[in-house]
């Protein structure tokens, strides 16, 4: 009975390492239209935009619309400042009196168009991050690897498209889009084994049941074909699809009436499951638009008009469960929990121990 024990006792303590090997991680996406900056920001929304992350809580933030209505000589530092004292007074589900480096982390893209950029704010630390070119009206893509404990690290990348449907808007918007899937093909071959995702405001949607900007796999002026969204796409990424209250998935606009939301251009897209690479397993994908939620079902203590109030963008927000990758010494290796493990219960019940094994059919 005692030998009994001992092995039950030892078979709980490898079950409890194997299910520490799976993370799970909140991200918001969210263009959050200049409520946050350091250049004539419209700091009316800034309450509303904090509202709803700190209902959300997110671990991860990726932002567009850093930045305010006067045009400058970009300054990521000055914006990084503005965006610190945001979040030190305003994101309380941080703790009390939260400190930049210690209880979250924060970048401003340094490539902006004088106006707006993008930023990431996590609760954990960056290993690495920065900002590439990805082509015109001064558009930057954030690259970052972010250390999650339990894993191999979390790829990370913001971006914001060219916005119109003139040819000028549409071609810049396919080269933002060509640039993103080449920055993240380039970023894959260096980090292996790391999942990753692209939060975005990409002012495009390619779903057959919603009208696009622009004609899909129209021809641009300079001859390329116009897709943006399957360009992207094609950096193996996956479409998350978040919904909101209703079911429905458009972003944009989000105004004093819904007959205004009539666009899917934000988006949370995530890494596929290949061996070798942390898996990503999709919890929830959602969008919080205060209008968007079934009759009584409005989280306690908000007003249907806190979203527009906040950004006329819904918030995206997805949780996930990483499930990190394990090399073994012959080159192959498993996701931590394995989803081809035998199934065990563990009950002790009057020293006894019961294995209950999930059994292939001969």
């Amino acid at each position: 009975m005692k030998g009994q024990r001992f092995t039950g006792l030892a078979l709980l303590w490898g079950l409890a390492i194997a299910l520490a090997g799976a993370t799970e991680v909140k991200i918001v996406n969210w263009n959050i239209a200049r409520a946050v900056g350091a250049n004539n920001p419209r700091s009316a929304q800034a309450p509303f935009v904090a509202k709803t992350l700190n209902y959300l809580q997110p671990d991860i933030i990726i932002l567009q619309e850093v930045g305010g209505d006067t045009r400058t000589s970009w300054n990521a530092l000055n914006q990084e400042s503005a965006l610190d004292s945001f979040v030190r007074n305003n994101l309380t589900y941080l703790g009390a009196n939260p400190q930049r480096n210690r209880d979250y982390f924060l970048y401003v893209n340094r490539i902006g168009d004088g106006w707006i950029s993008n930023a990431i704010i996590s609760r954990y630390p960056f290993r690495n991050i920065t900002d590439v070119s990805i082509g015109a009206p001064n558009r930057g893509l954030t690259v970052g690897l972010i250390d999650i404990p339990g894993t191999n690290g979390l790829g990370v990348f913001g971006a914001h498209f060219d916005s119109g449907a003139d040819d000028g808007s549409s071609t810049r918007r396919q080269t933002n889009a060509e640039n993103t899937r080449d920055r993240i093909r380039e970023w894959r071959v260096r980090n292996r084994r790391a999942a990753y995702l692209l939060g975005g405001d990409l002012n495009e949607n390619e779903d057959p049941d919603l009208s696009p900007i622009r004609a899909i796999n129209s021809t641009l002026p300079d001859g390329r074909t116009y897709a943006p969204i399957s360009t992207v796409l094609s950096a193996r990424l996956r479409d998350t699809m978040p919904v909101d209250g209703l079911g429905g998935k458009r972003t944009w606009r989000v105004s004093n009436t819904n007959a205004d939301l009539d666009q899917r251009l934000d988006y949370l897209l995530v890494s596929p499951n290949e061996l070798g690479r942390d898996r990503i397993n999709v919890l929830q994908a959602s969008l919080f638009n205060t209008r968007r939620f079934p009759t009584g079902r409005l989280p306690a203590g908000f007003e249907i008009t806190d979203s527009q109030n906040a950004s006329d963008h819904a918030a995206l927000f997805l949780r996930i469960r990483i499930d990190a990758w394990r090399s073994r010494g012959d080159g192959g290796g498993y996701w931590v929990p394995e989803p081809s493990a035998l199934v065990i219960l563990l009950a002790f019940s009057g020293g006894g121990l019961i294995v209950a094994r999930k059994r292939r059919q001969v």
